[in-house]
């Protein structure tokens, strides 16, 4: 006895596919142009549809083919039941020719599409052609497509679908009606795919589903490609713990908590949190993006407290983050969104993941928990203690006798934080810090030894709202230290030196003292340069004697 064959399997996503319009979700826009244009008998000849991977595109194109060759006639939306209809459906019909232009992307295959054009369609009212990935094909095949859309044949339709529409040359797209396809929404997969477990006989957790269609990334291919690896994973009865472990992530509430720890300055309980997540198997990428995500939900929470501000959150877990975070201020989440999102510099590029998700950790617990602006409120209503209005120059007494002149631009920005300045920045001055050079050019030095030479050049200009100045007298020694690398390696320097977190700013400073050039010939020990040079690498300069090779 022969055995029987054992079914086809079919995955969920094809099973699924929309096979009307109105089954086609989040792309009404689309879905509206299209009809409007079957019913008022209006169809371009080529049609380019873009946008991300899943997101309907190729669907889109068969069911407009569907809709043109239905026996019932050109309507709004197919019958799905004639034999035009099913042919298109299970990919039969002859007048219906995809191509992928990822395989397929040369000249001659370009070359047998127009050739097809000559010949009037077989069975339906037009041929229709859809050429997915377009932006692929070569640079003739494209020549040659062009010329095609430029002479369009009678009852002939081309549809072109591409993820990056920025590779399709303008000439072709000034041939078409481009219509883009949105990423669709959390809340919009969540229901879809609550809708196919619901026919699949599947039990499944609203917590899971919310996580699939998270990581979807706005697909509605993967969100259903997740769902069938859930069901698979989990024998139809997925969990919210199950679908996070099938994906390497940890629970929502757990990356909570972890921001609790953080906003509440407890950086001991939020690194053993940590640890624990990425024990249990989640990648350090992933939680730091996991974090990142929620952070900027609570972000747009705190600036508009309407539960409808973040789409794709419920009430429920808009108000659970809501009042998870009521006491954090704007700043702190700022602030700590900042450091988490910072890119890597490149000679971080090879620190360990764990280590380096530690000390962002860390650095935000830093930056929140270091008091920048607290006394700043009480400054404008004690003027009796510091010397807030009478003029500029006693903001910065160490320096006035050095350049009077040039006294009144420097603290030209104090007006408003004048009275503030002081109690802001903790009694923190200019002077201070230019006494302290030794330590911070000890520090860059260790830690970028390469542009240490060139900061040791630098004079403290000015010190306000956190923000060290820095004058250089070269542009050579300018040029060096305003890269953003060097930036960032000096402002960590000052902030370890000073205990507080500083931000860098240079400046190129004029010869400050024009009058001592008596002479056409400056001293070589006060250039800059040179005495980089000298201290550094060991040059000698040549005696002024030897100079004219005498």
């Amino acid at each position: 006895m022969a055995a029987s064959r054992p079914p086809s399997f079919q995955a969920l996503y094809n099973r699924y596919r929309p096979q009307r319009f109105d089954e086609l979700i989040g792309q009404e826009h689309v879905v509206r142009t299209l009809q409007n244009a079957l019913v008022h008998n209006r169809l371009s000849h080529a049609y380019l549809f873009s946008g991300e991977r899943g997101t309907g595109k190729t669907t889109a194109a068969r069911l407009l083919a569907k809709a043109v060759n239905c026996l019932e006639g050109i309507q709004a939306e197919t019958c799905g039941s004639c034999e035009h209809c099913r042919a298109i459906a299970s990919g039969s019909f002859l007048d219906l020719i995809e191509m992928d232009a990822a395989s397929h992307r040369g000249i001659d295959d370009i070359r047998e599409i127009r050739e097809l054009t000559q010949f009037a369609p077989g069975a339906g009212r037009y041929r229709v052609y859809i050429i997915d990935e377009v932006h692929q094909l070569s640079a003739p095949a494209k020549d040659a497509l062009l010329k095609t859309l430029e002479e369009p044949p009678p009852q002939t339709l081309f549809v072109l679908a591409t993820t990056e529409p920025h590779r399709v040359p303008a000439t072709i797209r000034s041939r078409t009606q481009h219509l883009t396809f949105r990423r669709i929404g959390v809340l919009e997969l969540t229901a879809q795919l609550r809708s196919i477990a619901e026919t699949e006989g599947a039990e499944i957790e609203e917590a899971a589903l919310h996580t699939l269609a998270r990581n979807a990334g706005g697909s509605a291919r993967d969100a259903v490609s997740l769902l069938d690896q859930a069901l698979a994973y989990s024998d139809n009865e997925a969990t919210g713990d199950a679908v996070n472990s099938m994906l390497g992530l940890t629970g929502r509430d757990a990356v909570i908590q972890l921001l609790g720890h953080l906003m509440d300055g407890d950086a001991a309980s939020g690194l053993q949190a940590i640890e624990r997540a990425i024990e249990d198997g989640t990648s350090p990428n992933t939680l730091r993006q996991q974090i990142i995500d929620i952070l900027r939900d609570i972000l747009i929470l705190k600036t508009s407290p309407e539960t409808t501000a973040v789409g794709h959150l419920t009430e429920d877990e808009a108000f659970e983050l809501a009042r998870r975070t009521e006491s954090s201020s704007l700043r702190d989440i700022v602030r700590t969104l900042e450091v988490f999102a910072e890119p890597d510099p490149p000679s971080r590029t090879g620190v360990d993941a764990t280590l380096e998700l530690e000390l962002a950790f860390a650095r935000a617990v830093l930056s929140i928990t270091e008091p920048v602006e607290s006394p700043a409120p009480t400054a404008p209503a004690s003027g009796t203690e510091p010397v807030a209005r009478p003029s500029p120059a006693p903001a910065r007494p160490v320096e006035a006798a050095a350049a009077p002149a040039e006294a009144p631009p420097q603290p030209a920005p104090a007006p408003v934080p004048a009275g503030r300045t002081a109690a802001a920045d903790g009694e923190l001055s200019a002077a201070m810090i230019s006494a302290r050079k030794d330590e911070w050019v000890s520090v860059i030095r260790q830690e970028a030894r390469e542009i240490a030479p060139y900061v040791g050049e630098a004079e403290v200009l000015d010190f306000a709202d956190g923000t060290v100045t820095l004058g250089y007298r070269s542009s050579f020694l300018f040029d060096r230290v305003q890269q953003p690398d060097a930036l960032r390696q000096v402002a960590r320097a000052f902030s370890q030196v000073l205990g507080r977190p500083i931000q860098i700013r240079n400046e190129q400073r004029s010869a400050s003292t024009p009058a001592r050039r008596p002479s056409t010939r400056t001293p070589v020990d006060d250039d800059p340069v040179v005495r980089v040079a000298m201290r550094e690498y060991g040059a000698t300069p040549i005696p002024e004697n030897s100079a004219n090779g005498g």
